[in-house]
């Protein structure tokens, strides 16, 4: 068969040229927003025909990857590192001030399980949710239908594939809670509202671990 008749054969499918049109247009967009002299606080607009919303300013870097014709949506005040990968079959909502560090990947695609000759069966969708104020470390996968709770810290190279309670710490393949994060009394004394400077036995314990040679 040659490429024109492999062609003509395509074109008379009007939903895969529709498709295939689509997908052209989002890496059209996507490779003039990872030019490296776009400002940060820009991306975000000129990435806007590739699906992507915010409510307010938002700091994105460059290598970033958007495939797929749902929507991400960025709150005010969003950082997103290099190198990061967002799997648009279904929505990804990023709730405001969240940290996302380099080279993250965030899936909503994933398939029905098919026979023995074709396992990667039916494609199906499923959004993930990221709530306000997480920070999600370098490399972490994040599966599809994952909610991150509000205020979470994911650490570095985690798989998370279920939902994350708020205001835990959660490490590892598969992603476990390992820490509460509203239980740091020495650091209540000296952050926030009613921080006070004053106390330096507090700020040492904090900042300087036990059995340190400092």
């Amino acid at each position: 068969m040659t490429a024109g008749s492999r062609i003509r054969d395509w074109m008379r499918n009007p939903s895969d040229v529709r498709w295939a049109l689509a997908q052209m247009r989002q890496a059209t967009v996507v490779s003039l927003a990872n030019v490296p002299f776009l400002p940060a606080v820009l991306r975000a607009s000129v990435l806007r025909p590739a699906g992507l919303r915010t409510t307010g300013p938002c700091l994105m870097y460059g290598g970033s990857m958007i495939q797929g014709q749902a929507s991400v949506r960025l709150g005010t005040g969003v950082f997103v590192n290099f190198g990061c990968y967002f799997d648009t079959v279904a929505d990804i909502v990023i709730g405001d001030h969240v940290f996302i560090a380099d080279h993250v990947r965030i899936l909503t695609s994933t398939h029905e399980t098919g026979p023995s000759h074709h396992r990667a069966g039916a494609l199906r969708g499923e959004s993930v949710v990221i709530g306000p104020g997480a920070w999600i470390g370098s490399g972490v996968v994040v599966m599809p239908g994952v909610h991150i709770g509000a205020g979470c810290i994911i650490g570095a190279n985690s798989l998370v594939t279920a939902d994350c309670e708020p205001d835990g710490v959660y490490v590892g393949s598969p992603a476990r809670r390992r820490r509460e994060l509203n239980d740091l009394p020495a650091a209540q004394q000296w952050i926030g509202e009613k921080a006070d400077f004053r106390d330096r036995e507090a700020m040492h314990r904090l900042v300087i671990p036990p059995n340190s040679e400092f």
